[in-house]
């Protein structure tokens, strides 16, 4: 069965299983799989032909932000395959195969009978039984004593090394195997809400890999009172509420042992053999337990770890990429004849792609920036630099907005990941006449407000800085009279949602600026953040709210 590993930065990673026809991805929570990540359309992209609807292929629904298969953006359906990896915004899905063996926890049975149950504390059965050279045992019972500490000799020195958890399970799993010799077996992990998950199940050589069913009466007992369980002649034992799962499976005798590290269990070890085979005994549970218990400190030591080095990367890349950001912001507006002139960006939890930029020509013209690079963090903080230092350098040759961005466009996609691209407001103002020259690549629609309350949004030219090579751009122009307002914004502040997940929007915002018309900008600006706050209702804004007003005075 094909199942997606779903990385969105900064939550957990989770298992998506392909288990419907259809599965849509993206944004909104009325997506089968929906995605904190503020960088993806509502509904973004959509996994079809699963469960035999024909050929599984991954449709772009449109996004804004585009999807990428494999490094490479796609335009039309693609057939997805084990091993293909999924880019949406800043979002990573792999589509990995795991075993359709399901691991399915049963009711509660009857407890009436409890022969061949054998239940003890972990902690007792970790305290020393028989040693190796007690006098009174017999050449068996030796050799096989001597086989267990052979292998806790062994996956104690294996824990030593430099070991990434999917291989530390899957050689935990192999060592029972060895020396235990199971039919089938599972290693069960609980996540951060503390729920159980099968993080491995092996079988042995010719045994079919149906379901692995255990009972909630064994898992309680293991989870809950930290018991090693073992049922000797499972094929007749009510005691643990498995009796009847346990005969249809026809199962002989099966064990679970807790991974449990300072009274906290984080996960199971579960074994069984088939009719026909041995029995379980109480040494084997002894020698799981202690496995189990070795094995539960370095899960954990490497869950603590990888937490802790993935806090630290991500603390050590979003100051860096705050201090990048900073240094692309102007220091200050520059002064102009008849304008008035305001930049802002306000930071939310994460560090985006937005900045803004006022750049002065040697005639004495104005060009006025607004740009959204794709993606957050670092890799959006450079991009984002680098794009203004080549922008910097051509407007100071004088190139119009079609021109320049056309330049910037070719640099761009020379330079990037199909994933990466930028949208790009350019505006070149004349403060002595009112005129605008201006190019929009794929930004949000420029928004003009006249004195008298009239309004117009002022469209793209193409599509965003980086998506196709050879791409040229046109211009438009305006000319602004004495109380006229050019507000220029990025997605944040459209896209701020309220508790009810409904979004600011365009209107919304054309409303807001309609209404402040005739305050300063430092008024506009001010009455604009009121509006988002009391909208929002104290929903905590999902990416940074950029904008820039010019307002002939």
């Amino acid at each position: 069965m094909l199942v997606l590993n779903v990385r969105v930065p900064g939550e957990p990673a989770r298992r998506i299983q392909l288990d419907r026809p259809v599965l849509t991805l993206g944004r909104s929570s009325t997506n089968d799989v929906p995605l904190g990540d503020r960088t993806l359309s509502r509904v973004h992209a959509r996994i079809e032909g699963v469960q035999g609807a024909g050929p599984i292929r991954l449709v772009d629904l449109g996004s804004r932000n585009g999807t990428s298969l494999n490094g490479a953006r796609i335009t039309v359906p693609m057939p997805l395959a084990a091993g293909d990896r999924i880019q949406l915004g800043e979002t990573l899905v792999e589509v990995i195969e795991e075993s359709t063996t399901r691991v399915v926890i049963d009711g509660i049975g009857d407890e009436s009978s409890k022969r061949t149950t054998f239940l003890q504390s972990s902690k007792d059965l970790l305290r020393p039984h028989k040693q190796a050279w007690d006098s009174k045992l017999g050449a068996e019972e030796l050799a096989r004593l001597n086989a267990s500490l052979r292998m806790l000799n062994e996956i104690s020195v294996d824990l030593l090394g430099d070991i990434p958890l999917p291989r530390l399970v899957e050689l935990v799993l192999e060592k029972t195997f060895t020396f235990l010799k199971p039919d089938r077996g599972l290693l069960m992990l609980a996540d951060e809400q503390g729920k159980l998950k099968p993080e491995r199940v092996k079988y042995a050589a010719g045994v079919d890999p149906s379901d692995i069913r255990l009972s909630k009466t064994l898992i309680q007992s293991v989870v809950d009172k930290k018991n090693g369980v073992l049922l000797i002649d499972a094929a007749t034992d009510a005691g643990l509420g498995a009796a009847e799962s346990i005969r249809i499976q026809g199962i002989t005798s099966c064990m679970a042992a807790p991974l449990f590290v300072e009274d906290k269990v984080i996960g199971l070890i579960y074994l069984e053999v088939r009719l026909g085979r041995k029995s379980f005994s109480e040494e084997d549970l002894r020698l799981l337990t202690s496995l189990a218990n070795t094995a539960a400190i370095k899960i954990q030591n490497l869950r603590l770890q990888e937490g802790a080095a993935a806090r630290q990367r991500i603390e050590s890349e979003l100051a860096l990429a705050w201090e990048i950001q900073r240094r692309l912001l102007p220091e200050a507006e520059p002064t102009l004849p008849h304008t008035e002139l305001l930049g802002r960006t306000v930071p939310s939890r994460t560090v985006s792609g937005d900045y803004y930029d006022f750049f002065e020509r040697g005639d004495n013209s104005l060009d006025v920036v607004i740009a959204d690079v794709s993606g957050k963090g670092m890799g959006a903080s450079i991009l984002a630099a680098s794009v203004q230092a080549a922008f910097q350098v051509w407007a100071g040759e004088h190139f119009p907005p079609g021109l320049l961005c056309t330049r910037l466009n070719d640099m761009v996609f020379r330079r990037t990941s199909p994933e990466k691209f930028i949208t790009f407001f350019l505006a070149l103002y004349d403060p002595e006449s009112g005129s605008v020259v201006y190019t929009n690549a794929g930004h949000n629609p420029g928004i003009l407000v006249r004195k008298n309350g009239a309004s117009e949004l002022l469209g793209a030219h193409g599509p965003p800085l980086g998506m196709f090579a050879g791409k040229t751009y046109g211009s438009g122009t305006f000319t602004m009279a004495e109380g006229d307002l050019l507000a220029l914004y990025t997605d944040g502040v459209t896209e701020a949602a309220n508790p009810e997940d409904e979004e600011f929007g365009t209107p919304r915002l054309v409303e807001t600026l309609v209404r402040a018309r005739a305050g300063s900008v430092a008024e506009i600006e001010a009455e604009l953040g009121a509006a988002l706050v009391a909208f929002t209702s104290g929903t905590p804004f999902g990416d940074d709210r950029t904008f820039v007003l010019l307002k002939r005075s």
